[in-house]
């Protein structure tokens, strides 16, 4: 196992805020993306479209019990 260096000073954001900020690390799992990606927005596109077999199915059902 390595050893990692720890910063001992922590750069601190000033700000007009009373709370101290520290900058995020470029490699943060909490960082969001900035949008979604080509392949990510084809896909929910895609989604979007698939609630018209969907609403259609539930039509048809309805549609059956009430008769």
């Amino acid at each position: 196992m390595t050893e990692r260096e720890v910063q001992h000073d922590p750069q601190v954001l000033e700000g007009d805020d009373e709370s101290p900020r520290q900058p995020a690390p470029p490699l943060d799992p909490y960082t969001p993306e900035p949008g979604p990606g080509p392949g990510e927005r084809r896909a929910f596109a895609v989604m979007r479209l698939a609630w018209i077999p969907v609403a259609i199915v539930v039509a048809i059902v309805v549609f059956a019990a009430l008769r």
